[in-house]
Protein backbone atom coordinates (compact mmCIF):
# COMPACT_ATOMS: atom_id res chain seq x y z
CA UNK A 1 0.00 0.00 0.00
CA UNK A 2 1.60 2.80 -1.40
CA UNK A 3 -0.46 5.66 -2.69
CA UNK A 4 -4.51 6.55 -1.76
CA UNK A 5 -5.04 5.24 -4.88
CA UNK A 6 -4.09 1.69 -3.98
CA UNK A 7 -7.24 -0.94 -3.31
CA UNK A 8 -5.97 -1.94 0.17
CA UNK A 9 -6.40 1.65 1.03
CA UNK A 10 -9.90 1.83 -0.09
CA UNK A 11 -11.06 -1.10 2.14
CA UNK A 12 -9.01 0.51 4.73
CA UNK A 13 -10.47 3.95 4.29
CA UNK A 14 -13.99 1.89 4.45
CA UNK A 15 -12.81 -0.06 7.81
CA UNK A 16 -11.87 3.61 9.05
CA UNK A 17 -15.03 5.16 8.43
CA UNK A 18 -17.38 2.30 9.97
CA UNK A 19 -18.77 1.55 6.33
CA UNK A 20 -16.79 -1.74 6.19
CA UNK A 21 -15.17 -4.76 8.93
CA UNK A 22 -12.62 -7.17 8.43
CA UNK A 23 -13.71 -10.75 8.57
CA UNK A 24 -14.20 -12.97 11.92
CA UNK A 25 -10.69 -14.71 11.79
CA UNK A 26 -8.88 -11.61 10.05
CA UNK A 27 -10.33 -9.70 12.75
CA UNK A 28 -9.03 -11.82 15.73
CA UNK A 29 -5.57 -11.88 14.32
CA UNK A 30 -5.54 -8.00 14.01
CA UNK A 31 -6.64 -7.73 18.02
CA UNK A 32 -3.84 -10.53 18.56
CA UNK A 33 -1.48 -8.55 17.29
CA UNK A 34 -2.99 -4.86 18.63
CA UNK A 35 -2.17 -6.73 22.66
CA UNK A 36 0.98 -8.34 21.61
CA UNK A 37 2.85 -5.64 20.57
CA UNK A 38 0.69 -2.50 21.52
CA UNK A 39 -0.08 -1.42 17.98
CA UNK A 40 -3.14 -0.27 16.37
CA UNK A 41 -4.32 -2.63 13.05
CA UNK A 42 -6.87 -0.86 10.74
CA UNK A 43 -7.00 -3.74 8.03
CA UNK A 44 -5.23 -7.55 7.68
CA UNK A 45 -5.43 -8.35 4.23
CA UNK A 46 -4.13 -11.95 2.53
CA UNK A 47 -2.94 -12.14 -1.15
CA UNK A 48 -3.06 -15.63 -2.75
CA UNK A 49 -1.00 -15.49 -5.61
CA UNK A 50 2.16 -17.77 -5.08
CA UNK A 51 3.11 -17.50 -1.47
CA UNK A 52 0.61 -15.30 -0.13
CA UNK A 53 1.37 -12.07 1.29
CA UNK A 54 -0.14 -10.90 4.38
CA UNK A 55 -0.29 -7.39 4.50
CA UNK A 56 -0.65 -6.04 8.10
CA UNK A 57 -1.72 -1.77 7.75
CA UNK A 58 -1.40 -0.22 10.34
CA UNK A 59 -3.01 3.05 11.76
CA UNK A 60 0.23 5.36 11.91
CA UNK A 61 4.22 5.09 10.80
CA UNK A 62 5.50 4.61 14.85
CA UNK A 63 3.68 1.39 14.37
CA UNK A 64 5.33 -0.29 11.47
CA UNK A 65 8.75 0.76 13.55
CA UNK A 66 7.91 -1.45 15.93
CA UNK A 67 8.07 -4.81 13.15
CA UNK A 68 11.12 -3.35 11.99
CA UNK A 69 14.68 -4.35 12.04
CA UNK A 70 16.99 -2.46 10.73
CA UNK A 71 16.81 -2.47 6.79
CA UNK A 72 13.74 -5.34 6.90
CA UNK A 73 11.13 -6.48 8.86
CA UNK A 74 11.56 -8.37 11.96
CA UNK A 75 11.79 -12.29 11.36
CA UNK A 76 11.31 -13.65 15.06
CA UNK A 77 7.93 -11.13 14.87
CA UNK A 78 6.91 -11.93 11.51
CA UNK A 79 6.62 -15.92 11.76
CA UNK A 80 4.96 -15.58 14.82
CA UNK A 81 2.08 -13.56 12.86
CA UNK A 82 2.63 -15.87 10.52
CA UNK A 83 2.12 -18.88 12.57
CA UNK A 84 -0.53 -17.25 14.39
CA UNK A 85 -2.62 -16.85 11.36
CA UNK A 86 -2.46 -19.99 10.14
CA UNK A 87 -3.77 -21.38 13.62
CA UNK A 88 -6.38 -18.63 13.59
CA UNK A 89 -7.38 -19.93 10.27
CA UNK A 90 -7.58 -23.03 10.97
CA UNK A 91 -10.23 -22.98 14.18
CA UNK A 92 -12.44 -20.99 11.91
CA UNK A 93 -12.51 -23.55 9.36
CA UNK A 94 -11.18 -21.11 6.63
CA UNK A 95 -9.90 -23.38 3.70
CA UNK A 96 -10.65 -21.41 0.58
CA UNK A 97 -6.90 -20.03 1.49
CA UNK A 98 -3.39 -21.09 1.95
CA UNK A 99 -2.40 -19.97 5.50
CA UNK A 100 0.90 -22.11 5.43
CA UNK A 101 3.99 -19.52 6.16
CA UNK A 102 2.24 -16.47 4.35
CA UNK A 103 5.20 -13.46 3.29
CA UNK A 104 3.79 -11.05 6.10
CA UNK A 105 4.35 -7.29 5.44
CA UNK A 106 3.45 -3.84 6.64
CA UNK A 107 2.35 -0.78 5.36
CA UNK A 108 1.05 2.38 7.98
CA UNK A 109 -2.15 4.21 6.56
CA UNK A 110 -1.90 7.37 8.15
CA UNK A 111 0.61 9.41 5.61
CA UNK A 112 -1.64 7.71 2.65
CA UNK A 113 -4.24 9.73 4.22
CA UNK A 114 -2.49 12.89 4.90
CA UNK A 115 -1.62 12.78 1.45
CA UNK A 116 -4.86 12.11 0.18
CA UNK A 117 -5.94 15.11 2.68
CA UNK A 118 -3.81 17.29 0.66
CA UNK A 119 -4.99 16.00 -2.74
CA UNK A 120 -8.28 17.50 -2.26
CA UNK A 121 -6.98 21.06 -2.30
CA UNK A 122 -8.11 22.14 -5.91
CA UNK A 123 -5.66 24.02 -8.40
CA UNK A 124 -8.57 26.47 -7.67
CA UNK A 125 -8.02 26.96 -4.08
CA UNK A 126 -3.56 27.36 -4.31
CA UNK A 127 -4.29 29.85 -7.08
CA UNK A 128 -6.74 31.87 -4.71
CA UNK A 129 -4.20 31.02 -1.89
CA UNK A 130 -1.18 32.73 -3.86
CA UNK A 131 -3.39 35.79 -5.03
CA UNK A 132 -4.33 36.26 -0.79
CA UNK A 133 -0.83 35.83 -0.62
CA UNK A 134 -0.36 39.06 -2.93
CA UNK A 135 3.47 38.14 -2.71
CA UNK A 136 5.33 39.05 -6.42
CA UNK A 137 8.36 37.08 -4.92
CA UNK A 138 6.37 34.37 -5.32
CA UNK A 139 6.38 32.05 -8.18
CA UNK A 140 4.63 28.82 -7.52
CA UNK A 141 3.26 26.21 -4.53
CA UNK A 142 3.93 22.64 -5.30
CA UNK A 143 2.74 19.66 -3.69
CA UNK A 144 3.97 16.16 -3.79
CA UNK A 145 2.54 12.98 -1.66
CA UNK A 146 1.59 15.79 1.44
CA UNK A 147 4.77 17.73 1.15
CA UNK A 148 4.50 21.48 0.34
CA UNK A 149 6.97 24.18 -1.21
CA UNK A 150 6.81 27.50 -1.77
CA UNK A 151 9.01 28.35 -4.90
CA UNK A 152 10.03 31.73 -5.09
CA UNK A 153 11.81 33.06 -8.55
CA UNK A 154 15.33 33.73 -6.97
CA UNK A 155 17.96 32.23 -3.95
CA UNK A 156 17.60 35.89 -2.69
CA UNK A 157 14.01 36.29 -2.64
CA UNK A 158 13.82 33.05 -1.01
CA UNK A 159 16.39 33.82 1.60
CA UNK A 160 14.56 37.57 1.81
CA UNK A 161 10.96 35.95 2.71
CA UNK A 162 12.39 33.14 4.83
CA UNK A 163 14.30 36.13 6.91
CA UNK A 164 10.92 37.91 7.28
CA UNK A 165 9.54 34.70 9.02
CA UNK A 166 7.39 34.25 5.95
CA UNK A 167 7.72 30.75 6.27
CA UNK A 168 5.67 29.97 9.09
CA UNK A 169 3.11 32.59 7.77
CA UNK A 170 2.60 30.79 4.35
CA UNK A 171 2.35 27.08 6.84
CA UNK A 172 -0.59 28.87 8.63
CA UNK A 173 -2.45 29.87 5.57
CA UNK A 174 -2.31 26.69 3.83
CA UNK A 175 -2.86 24.38 6.90
CA UNK A 176 -6.31 25.99 7.21
CA UNK A 177 -7.18 25.03 3.88
CA UNK A 178 -5.68 21.92 4.71
CA UNK A 179 -7.64 21.28 8.14
CA UNK A 180 -10.94 21.36 6.29
CA UNK A 181 -9.91 18.15 4.26
CA UNK A 182 -8.70 16.08 7.37
CA UNK A 183 -11.16 13.44 7.43
CA UNK A 184 -9.80 11.19 10.26
CA UNK A 185 -7.83 14.64 12.38
CA UNK A 186 -4.38 13.23 11.90
CA UNK A 187 -3.33 16.64 10.49
CA UNK A 188 -1.73 19.18 13.43
CA UNK A 189 -1.11 22.92 13.02
CA UNK A 190 2.20 22.31 15.26
CA UNK A 191 3.31 19.65 13.27
CA UNK A 192 2.70 21.08 10.05
CA UNK A 193 5.57 22.48 8.06
CA UNK A 194 6.23 24.22 4.73
CA UNK A 195 9.71 23.99 2.81
CA UNK A 196 11.08 27.45 0.82
CA UNK A 197 13.33 26.53 -2.30
CA UNK A 198 13.69 28.72 -5.51
CA UNK A 199 13.02 28.46 -9.18
CA UNK A 200 16.49 29.40 -9.96
CA UNK A 201 17.41 26.39 -7.77
CA UNK A 202 14.36 24.10 -9.55
CA UNK A 203 15.42 25.44 -13.38
CA UNK A 204 19.69 24.71 -12.63
CA UNK A 205 20.09 21.89 -10.92
CA UNK A 206 17.00 19.64 -11.58
CA UNK A 207 16.28 20.86 -15.23
CA UNK A 208 12.96 22.05 -14.75
CA UNK A 209 11.30 18.37 -13.88
CA UNK A 210 9.27 18.12 -11.36
CA UNK A 211 10.27 13.83 -11.79
CA UNK A 212 14.24 15.36 -10.87
CA UNK A 213 12.98 17.20 -8.36
CA UNK A 214 10.86 15.03 -6.13
CA UNK A 215 12.77 11.43 -6.57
Amino acid sequence: MITSSDPEYGLTKKIKQGKSRMSTHMDELARWIEATWNVVVLNVIFDEPHRGRLQIILEHPQHVAVFSKEYNFDEVKTNAIANKFGEVCMRHSVSNIRADKPFVVFSAFSPIARAETDNKISDADIAALIQRIGNKDLWEISRFFGHVTFFFFTDEQKEKNMAEGKKCIYAKMYFDLLILHDEFGYLSNEEFTVSFDSKHNFDKNYQSNWYYYYK
